[in-house]
């Protein structure tokens, strides 16, 4: 299933996750405007584009929510520390010539850091090819950025694919992936991708979800 939009979903996972609630396993792929360099280079090809793999679970929900980016961290990130003023951690991002950096600005004018150096680049050139190449969308180092209204909408693509796993499994899929996770939780400190976030989503419909008082005034001020 390909989809081609005009705004890129910063939330892969949900739609991964809608789609094991089907009893479907999904693996869906999103590209975003050119942010990251290739190996021993220094200029920014291709987009943070994260990944989202949701393998269903007994309860209906997914049992394993893989959603994460190409990148140490999501650039959001670092423009968070810089409208905050503060320093980001060695490692998240480079400078304009490939060097580490601790001032976000640089790093904003520089690229993001691979996740796990070439095997990050790698998964960002294979999430390219789905989301952009696959869908006809707009390559990321074509795209506009996602942040303001300049050039336009970017025009990224997405890209899902939806598998019924009674027709390869010969029926072992639920029993499999059951003693995959449980593999997984058996262990004291071990935690499974999905867990934290599902912890997270269970407090917030409790609790309510805590808001920075920053950003409450920049939505005043946009909302008037």
């Amino acid at each position: 299933m390909a989809i081609r939009n005009s705004y890129n979903c910063g939330v892969l996972g949900i739609h991964t996750a809608r789609l094991a609630e089907a009893g479907l396993l999904a693996i869906g792929f999103t590209n975003a405007p050119a942010s990251i360099a290739p190996s021993g280079g220094a200029k920014p090809v291709v987009g943070t584009n994260p990944f989202s793999v949701a393998a269903p679970g007994a309860d209906g929900h997914p049992e394993i929510l893989i959603d994460q980016s190409a990148s140490t961290i999501a650039k959001s990130e670092v423009m968070k520390h810089a409208r905050e003023g503060k320093a980001i951690p060695e490692g998240w991002a480079l400078d304009a010539d490939g060097n580490p950096t601790t001032d976000p600005n640089v790093g904003l004018k520089g690229s993001m850091a691979p996740s796990g150096g070439y095997k990050g680049v790698g998964i960002a050139l294979l999430t390219e090819m789905m989301a952009a190449a696959m869908t006809g969308a707009t390559l990321g180092t074509e795209a506009s950025p996602f942040s303001g209204t300049a050039g336009g909408p970017p025009k990224t693509g997405q890209f899902f694919l939806a598998i019924d796993p009674g027709a390869t499994s010969g029926g072992d899929f639920a029993a499999r992936i059951a003693a995959l996770a449980e593999s997984i939780r058996d262990q004291d400190g071990a935690r499974l991708p999905g867990d934290g976030r599902k912890a997270k989503r269970d407090a917030a419909l409790k609790d309510g979800v805590a808001v920075n008082a920053a950003t409450l005034d920049r939505i005043a001020a946009i909302i008037g």
